[in-house]
């Protein structure tokens, strides 16, 4: 695995730890006064880790795709806009040409805003700064986004939106779904969250859960026929492909860790509302990624589950109210999430970097 990655993650420890020992008042809107890390080195964080992100060269499955990538016309980009073909990156892929003439610039204006909006909710929502942008890294929401420009590009609009969903204003969130489906279609699947968040965790959630993974797991066919009738085409399922590959067994366990650490050691009565939703959140992320264990192309929803462990796991450690049992729980967690990344960059083909410059 090249250098750079090992160079990422020393810059994630070093600014987090430098940030969070010396935290800022910040004011909010309303006036109500908060405690977060140093806002100058939290900024120096998010450009070093959008600068290698979208300066990198021929890093990631579809580079050259995206490279070559162009907006036919402007009247193309309000047609796909208007007609909700995916405009927003056509409008994304056009002005980037006119800023800067050249292949890189698209890759470099969605690292921008991608990188951008993980970071910037990293830094307003999470209570522990530090965990948090090292699971941005070991989850591989970060160096995801080389393989997947638009689903993550998608993927970082929800994540800035999730918030909504906890302060239930739903019509908010339905627009940063809306938004999000303008970068790729599929995020509309994550309009499903409003419905399953808002109640208390408990053991019938889980069981609800793992009996509709199992029907959904299932229901393949019936489910390929529904995204095919909304693509406007047929989509076979056939075997030895892209849609009925099975998903490593590491990439489903890894996302049962946190409910087994809910089952095991959390507290189950004493919750806030945003310890239960982020609870709900890795609930569902687990079982999602369990109903799509036969097709590699069902996964993908994982790329918009995943990042709510980001911000999950310190609802979830909060939970643990013995202070040795955290403290061993934490290390263990970043160990195994460490074979993860370093697996996942191996497995993604991108463990090879170079810089455009």
């Amino acid at each position: 695995m090249s250098l750079i990655y090992y160079e990422v993650l020393l810059a994630i420890i070093g600014c987090s730890i430098i940030a969070e020992k010396n935290p800022k008042a910040l004011l909010s809107r309303s006036g109500a006064f908060s405690i977060r890390p140093d806002p100058g080195m939290a900024l120096i964080l998010s450009g070093v880790l959008t600068l290698v992100s979208g300066l990198r060269y021929r890093v990631g499955t579809d580079f050259m795709s995206y490279y070559y990538w162009r907006a036919a016309d402007w009247s193309s980009v309000w047609r796909n806009i208007l007609s909700f073909n995916e405009g927003g990156f056509s409008l994304l892929t056009g002005l980037s040409r006119m800023i800067w003439n050249d292949g890189q610039s698209l890759i470099l204006f969605s690292a921008i805003i991608t990188v951008g909006l993980y970071c910037w909710t990293i830094y307003r929502r999470s209570s522990t700064y530090l965990l948090s942008m090292l699971l941005y890294l070991f989850l591989g929401q970060w160096q995801g986004s080389f393989n997947g420009v638009r689903q993550y590009l998608a993927a970082a609009i929800l994540f800035s939106g999730y918030r909504f969903i906890l302060e239930k204003k739903y019509l908010q969130y339905s627009l940063i779904v809306l938004t999000a489906s303008l970068f790729h279609k599929s995020a509309i699947v994550m309009v499903l969250p409003c419905f399953l968040f808002s109640r208390t965790p408990d053991l019938k959630q889980i069981a609800f859960l793992a009996f509709g993974s199992i029907i959904l797991a299932l229901s393949y066919d019936t489910i390929f026929r529904i995204i095919g009738a909304a693509k406007g085409k047929t989509m076979v399922l056939e075997e030895g492909t892209y849609r009925t590959n099975d998903v490593n067994p590491f990439r489903i366990l890894i996302t049962f860790i946190p409910v087994l650490i809910y089952i095991v050691l959390c507290d189950k009565e004493h919750h806030t509302k945003e310890q239960d939703f982020y609870i709900n959140a890795i609930f569902y992320n687990a079982f999602a990624m369990l109903a799509s264990i036969g097709s590699t192309y069902l996964a993908r929803i994982g790329i918009y589950t995943n990042s709510l462990l980001i911000l999950g796991y310190g609802s979830l450690f909060q939970l643990i109210r013995d202070d040795k049992s955290k403290r061993v729980t934490v290390m263990l967690v970043l160990v195994i999430y460490i074979i993860f990344w370093i697996y996942s960059v191996q497995a993604g083909g991108i463990s090879s970097f170079q810089f455009y410059i």
